[in-house]
């Protein structure tokens, strides 16, 4: 390429200014043309391939415009496609790293960055007239495309071209600062040996083009023309490198998966698809769901209900066999592509799928039933709750009601006494009625439980029962309701059903632990005890006359 440049003594590109020149020239332009080669060998990264072979024949281009001798239409090509370096740049960046543009404002950025081009590479080329051009130093004979010679109209086409480099190149340089700073960790990594470069490159285009626009009288003779084509040559080499490696990388993934089948049938693969794949593609936020098609929902692999969701950079690819859903993998786009995924996926990853849907599927309907005792537990709790608001304000209220009308009876002056005798065996009975309400009240689930918290509770158990109970440390917060009855319920049924001669109670929290200590404990829980207990995911412990009680606050 560099041959076409010269012609005896005449320099007419800047790869021909010197052999350093010329090294940098070629090794840019066949680095993109290899990279190209290497991702056409992709079906996910064709795109790529050919925006580097297309970055490479722009940046050839100006060898065809300066080639001295040679056909004039083949320079005229050149005049028209050298300008298209900075787009095909702005797209490899906006593409990054597969080559695929993803969301509308890129899409329509990168269409803005061709159309402009394509606008003013054409109208330069039908209006420019090498012959009336004073500047000319590359090409000064041959303009296949010109149709009506217009000196100053082709230096304002010119010059809105270069405005447009500018624009352009300054905009890809902010865009891949934001894409880079709103990535993962994983995207920054595997996007910036291609984003950056790319930028880097258009960067420098935009420098030149700003250089010519403040003096057009270039040339190789001009150090600082020189040295920004070395460092435009610099920084297409390093894009070409960059997307060499993100291919290489690419390759070295899809080759793991040959060690898929025994990784899975190893001592350490069987039930662990989801932490062979996440090693393999070296992405530790990658996640299996499976699809349980009997419950209508996608779990993981404990059981536990999910919601598949493709968040920014993140792809999901669903896992099928013979039309039916499988699974579904959610894992960053940029590392793997779908199509390569649920190739390299076979047999032994779909029996594991199936060994872990079917593992997946009896954890959630464990989970179901631990979800429906649950339930059970809360209605019974809000029913206890109702109840003893009723005694509370109905039946207490009237037996309140009645105790004062036979005390006002008993006060008049007009009862005999064989009726003082009985209505004060009446006022007895009833009062004897309202203390028993009242412990039965206060026995469902007292009042200041709700109102108060579970240490106000306890201490008006402790005064009210016929047992000496010691009140030890105690949580400083309220915890949730749920935790703080089961808590509640730990003592009572203990004092009902063991009668201790004494008690000393004490309990803390353990990050999302309440744990429950009673001291003085003559007998083991109950098992209505222990199912209640065990049905809010809390453990019973009883040894030496300690129960120890262990309840979730989430």
């Amino acid at each position: 390429m560099v041959a076409l440049a010269h012609h005896g003594d005449v320099v007419t590109t800047y790869a021909a200014a010197s052999a350093v020149a010329a090294a940098a020239f070629v090794v840019a332009g066949f680095g993109l043309a290899a990279a190209g080669w290497l991702a056409v060998r992709d079906p996910a990264t064709g795109s790529l391939s050919a925006l580097c072979v297309l970055a490479s024949a722009a940046w050839f281009a100006p060898a065809l415009v300066g080639w001295e001798g040679g056909p004039p239409l083949a320079r005229s090509v050149g005049i028209v496609a050298a300008p298209f370096l900075v787009p095909v740049l702005a797209h490899i960046a906006a593409a990054a790293p597969t080559g695929r543009v993803h969301g509308a404002p890129r899409r329509i950025a990168v269409a803005a960055a061709y159309g402009l081009t394509t606008l003013v590479s054409v109208g330069y080329a039908i209006t420019w007239d090498p012959f009336r051009d004073p500047r000319c130093w590359s090409d000064c004979t041959d303009n296949a495309f010109l149709l009506t010679g217009s000196p100053a109209g082709a230096r304002l086409i010119e010059q809105a071209r270069l405005a447009t480099v500018v624009v352009i190149g300054v905009g890809t340089l902010i865009a891949v600062a934001w894409q880079l700073a709103t990535a993962t960790a994983i995207g920054r990594a595997v996007g910036w040996p291609i984003a950056l470069p790319a930028a880097l490159a258009s960067t420098l285009e935009a420098v030149y083009a700003a250089a010519r626009l403040g003096d057009r009288a270039e040339g190789p003779e001009r150090d600082l023309f020189v040295g920004l084509f070395l460092a435009r040559a610099a920084a297409l080499t390093t894009l070409a490198a960059g997307a060499i490696w993100f291919l290489w990388q690419r390759r070295r993934r899809r080759a793991a998966f040959v060690t898929l089948v025994s990784e899975l049938e190893g001592p350490h693969g069987a039930g662990s698809l989801q932490a062979t794949l996440s090693r393999l593609l070296g992405d530790p936020s990658l996640t299996v769901a499976y699809w349980l098609p009997r419950v209508d929902r996608h779990v993981d692999r404990s059981g536990h209900q999910v919601q598949p969701r493709a968040g920014p950079g993140r792809a999901l690819t669903s896992i099928v066999r013979d039309g039916a859903p499988l699974a579904v993998v959610s894992h960053e786009r940029d590392l793997i592509d779908d199509r390569t995924l649920r190739q390299q996926i076979g047999s032994a990853a779909l029996l594991a799928i199936d060994n872990e849907r079917l593992s997946a599927e009896l954890l959630a309907h464990l989970e179901d039933l631990r979800a429906s005792q649950r339930r059970i537990i809360t209605a019974a709790d809000s029913a206890r709750r109702s109840i003893e608001r009723d005694l509370h304000d109905g039946a207490q209220q009237r037996l309140l009601a009645v105790l004062y009308e036979l005390r006002l009876a008993r006060s008049s002056p007009s009862v005999h006494d064989e009726q003082a005798a009985a209505l004060d065996g009446l006022i007895v009975a009833a009062q004897r009625s309202l203390a028993d309400l009242r412990e039965l009240a206060h026995g469902i689930f007292p009042a200041i439980l709700e109102e108060s918290g579970l240490e106000a509770a306890l201490w008006t158990l402790a005064d009210q029962a016929p047992t000496v109970i010691q009140i030890g440390a105690m949580p400083d917060r309220r915890l949730p309701a749920a935790a703080e009855q089961a808590a509640y319920l730990v003592v009572t049924e203990t004092l009902a059903t063991n009668r201790p001669a004494g008690l000393t109670v004490q309990a803390s929290t353990l990050g999302d632990t309440l744990v429950l200590q009673l001291d003085g404990t003559p007998g083991a829980p109950t098992q209505y005890l222990l199912d209640r207990i065990g049905a809010a995911d809390g453990t019973l412990i009883y040894q030496n006359g300690t129960l120890h009680a262990e309840i979730p606050c989430g």
